[in-house]
């Protein structure tokens, strides 16, 4: 209990950075992590939840093989989305993202996952997300981010009871090729420059990590559960904060960058089935500031083969339920997003779709 009285403490010291733009493109590894907008730490017990926390190893997933595939399946730019990942860009394809609204996004999954008792396995075939932003009606312009990689994933973790403390730990060490491009270009850009002048895909690949730690009450529930995480350790990607200021640029934060993220509230079993609450604040790698436009609230409810969750913050609310089966499961999310923050007052609606086949 000291322990998190004195990490609460601490985080009212920090500084909070506020940042504007709110971008739905960031890898979400599993239907929980979307549908609790990522703060789903302390959530031991779901079939998903060592996505959220590497150190809920020995608490959650059945063994056995997994194929996941989730897509987002609502609005004009899912067919557009697919053609910047997956086909080569032309002229035709970028000037049909000038007949788009002011904001659109797309990004699909795909995973095949494997658990024993000692470790977890998952290959990320493909994950890919899309942005546009068009702007400047007078002089059309479009600020442009995709990206697409291939991951493989191994995690382990331990946990240990001390005077019915419970502490978890556990780490995640991942291998990735990842094509990237982030830029804006004007609608006059596309008819006297070539594809390769105005998109340039960096290429990279390396090896990073992930590490975590939970902590709860065995006896105790009145004692909030914690969940404390660093992703991404070892990664160059630096954020540029000039252009999470720029009102044209999108620069997406909390996605490559290394970064750490505290949740903290209730998950307890019932009568009727599991019940938890959480809230969860995001912070740069070194827990000098946290992300105020990122906290965000969670709920999330499962009993039988039924689970539902909700969640909310300063620009996304989402709300979704997922019916499961010994062989398959499929879930189904709904909300909508303030995208661009403060710069657009506009919301973007949609919906995904996740499959999970069981063997």
């Amino acid at each position: 209990m000291q322990i998190i009285l004195s990490l609460v403490l601490g985080l009212l010291t920090l500084t909070a950075h506020s940042h504007s733009i709110n971008i739905l493109g960031k890898p979400h590894f599993s239907f929980l992590q979307l549908t609790t907008l990522d703060t789903c730490g302390i959530f031991t017990n779901r079939r998903d939840s060592i996505h959220c926390n590497p150190a809920s190893f020995k608490s959650s997933a059945t063994e056995g093989l997994t194929f996941h595939l989730s897509t987002k399946t609502e609005g004009d730019s899912v067919e557009l989305g697919k053609k910047i990942i997956f086909d080569p860009i032309t002229k035709e394809t970028l000037e049909e993202l000038f007949e788009l609204d002011s904001f659109s996004s797309w990004d699909a999954n795909s995973m095949i996952e494997f658990r024993n008792s000692l470790f977890y396995l998952s290959y990320d075939p493909v994950y890919a997300t899309a942005n546009f932003f068009v702007f400047n009606p007078a002089y059309p312009e479009v600020s442009l981010m995709t990206s697409s990689q291939r991951r493989i994933n191994i995690t382990m973790g331990e946990e240990f009871n001390l005077n019915n403390n419970i502490f978890s730990i556990g780490g995640s060490l991942f291998y990735f090729e990842r094509s990237y491009f982030s830029g804006t270009f004007a609608l006059l850009d596309v008819n006297s420059k070539g594809i390769g002048e105005l998109i340039d895909f960096e290429k990279t690949n390396g090896i990073n990590a992930d590490l975590g730690f939970i902590y709860h009450h065995k006896d105790y529930e009145w004692i909030p559960k914690l969940s404390i995480i660093a992703r991404n350790i070892g990664s160059l990607v630096k954020v540029n904060e000039d252009n999470i200021d720029s009102e044209k640029l999108i620069e997406p934060i909390l996605l490559y960058e290394p970064y750490s993220k505290i949740d903290l509230g209730y998950d307890f079993k019932t009568l009727y089935g599991y019940f938890g609450v959480a809230v969860g604040a995001p912070f740069n790698k070194n827990f000098s500031e946290f992300y105020s436009d990122y906290i965000s609230t969670s709920v999330n409810y499962s009993i039988w083969d039924f689970e539902l969750s909700g969640a909310i913050s300063k620009f996304s609310q989402v709300s979704s339920f997922k019916f499961s089966s010994p062989n398959n499961a499929i879930g189904v999310n709904f909300g909508r997003s303030k995208a661009l923050g403060d710069f657009l007052s506009d919301y973007e609606s949609f919906s995904y779709v996740s499959l999970e086949i069981y063997l």
